[in-house]
């Protein structure tokens, strides 16, 4: 690609000439291989990439920057989480398909349906609260679950609207992660990830269903989270009239639009980052619980700010 770069700069070619050239030499190129050998590192997640040619202005500056931005993409591992197991008529697994298309390129998609992936109803025995939740008779449902989020960068939750609240299927897989809230042992590597709510209603109780999941993405630590909300009113996916699809369409683009963005360099939203300051100081004090506040200092997250962690 620098030799793209420099012969285009030395030939004068129009910019868009070479920067489909240079799309072509690197479809196979991995994408460290590329920062490795001709990227400065430090610079490249500066975000300042003008300053490796250093040039100024001109064709050669704006190379760099367009050349930059087309491989600022990252792969996306994406973790998706079905309330319902239906497909073909269910608006939410429908616009889900629309932006998983969006922004699954060269990464994996984990799908996850409920109830059928955790069938266990959480009964509220405190067993994980306690520091035992492998004990949880729910454990082993939930271990893949938590496994593909891990991996992944982006987490969806898919929920229609349920007399005017979140299903309640999604409401017990919620309450399974109760005690990775902030407040309890969270695994912070969630404050490096993005969720995404996509909810529809057939009337009212979109914006209380959103709530219902966004307070719980809040306190797990996702650095963002975002909505895609849509009434559908009684239609089904295949009698949806256009009008509304055109309106999703333009929701699920500018959802995928913000994620990549933020993915560029994110950071947490303030309420995570307050609230994560809140619970640092609690649990270095050892104000909290005992098995949490021993978490916490095991795991070193009384100092630091973990989303600023490169590992």
């Amino acid at each position: 690609p620098r030799t793209l770069c420099e012969t285009a700069y030395m030939a004068q070619l129009p910019l868009q000439w070479f920067k489909a050239m240079i799309a072509m030499e690197l479809r196979n190129v991995k994408y460290e291989i590329f920062r490795k050998e001709c990227c400065n590192t430090d610079i490249f997640l500066d975000r300042r990439p003008f300053h490796y040619y250093n040039t100024g202005t001109g064709t050669l500056h704006s190379l760099t920057r367009n050349l930059y931005l087309l491989l600022e993409e990252l792969p996306m591992n994406i973790t998706v989480i079905y309330a319902s197991g239906r497909k073909t008529r269910s608006s939410p697994y429908q616009i889900a398909q629309m932006l998983i298309k969006e922004l699954l390129e060269d990464g994996t998609c984990f799908s996850f349906f409920l109830p059928d992936d955790i069938p266990h109803i959480c009964t509220g025995c405190r067993a994980c609260i306690l520091g035992k939740e492998h004990a949880c008779k729910g454990a082993a449902a939930m271990a893949p679950i938590l496994e593909a989020m891990e991996q992944s960068e982006l987490i969806l939750f898919c929920a229609p609207t349920y007399v005017y609240h979140v299903p309640g299927q999604m409401k017990s897989l919620l309450d399974h992660l109760a005690y990775r809230w902030m407040v309890h042992r969270p695994d912070l590597s969630f404050m490096k990830k993005q969720a995404v709510i996509i909810n529809t209603a057939a009337g009212g109780g979109m914006r209380s269903t959103v709530r219902d999941i966004k307070d719980r993405t809040e306190n797990l630590g996702f650095a963002r989270t975002h909505c895609i909300s849509q009434s559908v009113w009684d239609y089904a996916w295949n009698d949806l009239p256009e009008s509304f699809r055109k309106s999703i369409q333009h929701k699920v683009t500018r959802t995928a639009r913000n994620v990549r963005h933020c993915a560029r360099h994110l950071t947490p939203a303030p309420k995570v980052w307050c609230e994560f300051t809140l619970y640092r100081f609690l649990h270095k004090h050892k104000k909290m619980s005992t098995v949490d506040d021993a978490y916490w200092q095991e795991h070193g997250y009384n100092t630091g700010w973990p989303w600023k962690n490169k590992k």
